[in-house]
């Protein structure tokens, strides 16, 4: 018995299984999976996007669309009624599909699964391209570290496209990296993961670009012949393209089935006018004419982006609180107004961008997955959508509203995770800098395909995607919690691998000889 444990241990998807189980297991502690206020507009597109498909599927799969339930046509009806083309170019239809038909098919615990399960076997590619393969007990030690210690298991479980960023980002480190390293099913299934990421949400495919900007000059650093590195690079160049036209092709769909074009909120004009810089312009061009929709709202405070979007009271909201009309002219005049506030005031736009970044880059919280899901049963607005619904256990929740709380306390979570991040980059930056990794460092031979200069490499993208991301999120959107702590589990995971495979007794010599003899 214990032979064929053994076995079994030594099996690639048993260990990814496991380390997808660890951070299911403390989604289970807390509760359940958590849903988000967009998880509700995910889910109503994927629900059209199913009723758009529906006669392609059900000559094809009939069990599927069975299990899609789809003889309910009310439910699709209500999905067409629920279409906002005015805000709907903001979310990927993609991860609105998925959402809706994992949660059709086995509730919320598939839908949080899936993700758990790329986060495993993201990671334990990682340390494959880093270390060569793994021992079990290297990689489940990590793993049980990463869902004991860091934030990821509460995005793994959190019905948004947010783990995705940092899955997508660390996809792309371990195949620009480590191609030669992995078989041909690893390879698609890190290219499969970083498709994920670009087809959830748009501001993946900015973090992926910038990821390719950075490899660039560490191809030239570390001698990587030109041939691969082109090759790997036009992969990555192909999987954002794939994205960007899928994002197109339904556009397309929406306007040939409903004859509409789709829009999106006004985000630049809301971050312009809140960082201050869009409300001096606003007045200035308004004192004497009215050049834009904007200038009815000059005398609004304007202070706050979430609200200028999403309040309801037109005496601190704009675009949740208009009507369809003045929606779109606000999305058809959002890039003059926010071209001609940045160029009137450009110090003031930087001074403000500069602070979203830093204060992005220090918020770690989970008070968003981890809100009390009795919020949705209660709110006015939100007690009638589809998030009660989708919510494991919705109707006992409903009798004794306690039993939805979430198990564990946010607060101590933040004190815990501020904790293990500032070790772990401490520990990356003392380890770091050891004579061995300097000498690697300035070493100009070409970068073996593991050890010290491997890792160095790798370690640099993930902490150069962690600063992208802050800025890319809070410079463009504004400094909110999820953002950072999305990603930010990347730096204890990395400090996790890098005590495994290079403390006391480390065998490099071992490493270099077994990865030679892998071919």
């Amino acid at each position: 018995m214990q032979s064929l444990l053994r076995r079994l241990l030594q099996r690639s998807y048993v260990q990814v299984i496991l380390g997808a189980i660890a951070l299911l297991a403390v989604v289970a502690l807390n509760g359940r999976p958590s849903v988000f206020t967009d998880t509700d507009d995910y889910y109503a597109q994927g629900r059209g996007a199913a009723h758009a498909v529906k006669p392609v599927v059900q000559a094809i799969v009939r069990p599927i669309l069975h299990a899609w339930g789809a003889d309910d046509d009310a439910d699709y009806r209500a999905a067409a009624a629920d279409e906002d083309h005015t805000s709907m170019a903001a979310r990927s239809p993609y991860y609105g599909i998925f959402l809706y038909g994992t949660y059709r098919i086995g509730g919320l615990w598939l839908t949080a699964t899936l993700p758990a399960l790329a986060c495993a076997f993201t990671l334990f590619a990682l340390m494959r391209g880093l270390f060569g393969r793994p021992t079990p007990l290297a990689y489940l030690g990590v793993m049980v570290f990463v869902a004991a210690a860091t934030t990821l298991p509460f995005f793994a479980g959190f019905a948004m496209p947010d783990v995705l960023a940092a899955l997508g980002a660390a996809a792309t480190v371990a195949l620009a990296l480590f191609w030669d390293g992995y078989s041909r099913a690893e390879r698609f299934g890190l290219v499969g993961v970083i498709l994920g990421s670009l087809w959830s949400h748009t501001s993946h495919i900015l973090l992926e670009i910038l990821l390719i900007v950075a490899l660039v000059p560490l191809y030239w650093l570390t001698r990587v012949r030109l041939r691969d590195g082109a090759l790997r690079l036009g992969l990555l160049l192909a999987c954002i393209v794939s994205a960007i036209g899928s994002d197109m092709a339904y556009h397309q769909v929406v306007l040939m089935r409903t004859g509409e074009d789709l829009h999106r909120p006004p985000f630049l004009t809301a971050r312009v006018l809140a960082d201050g810089p869009g409300r001096l312009w606003l007045r200035q061009a308004c004192q004497h004419a009215n050049p834009y929709v904007l200038c009815a709202y000059k005398r609004d405070p304007l202070d706050n982006s979430d609200e200028i979007l999403w309040a309801d009271d037109p005496a601190r909201g704009i675009f949740n609180a208009s009507k369809i009309k003045t929606r779109i002219l606000l999305d058809e005049e959002e890039k003059s107004f926010v071209i001609a506030a940045v160029t009137h005031y450009p110090v003031e736009q930087l001074a403000a961008s500069l602070s979203n970044w830093w204060d992005q880059l220090n918020m770690v919280d989970l008070a968003e997955p981890l809100r009390d899901p009795g919020y949705y049963f209660t709110n006015v607005y939100w007690r009638d959508t589809s998030l009660p619904g989708l919510i494991p256990g919705g109707k006992a929740c409903l009798k004794q509203p306690k039993l939805c709380r979430p198990q564990l306390n946010v607060i101590t979570l933040w004190w815990w995770h501020r904790g293990v991040i500032l070790a772990s980059l401490a520990f990356l930056l003392w380890r770091l800098t050891r004579p061995d990794m300097v000498s690697a460092l300035l070493s100009r031979d070409p970068a073996p395909p593991g050890g010290r200069r491997a890792f160095l490499a790798a370690t640099a993208l993930i902490l150069y995607a962690l600063l992208v991301n802050s800025a890319v999120t809070g410079i463009l959107s504004g400094p909110f919690s999820r953002y950072n702590s999305r990603i930010i589990w990347l730096a204890p995971a990395l400090a996790a691998m890098l005590l495994g495979a290079f403390g006391p007794g480390f065998d490099y010599k071992g490493l270099i000889a077994r990865v030679k003899s892998r071919g």
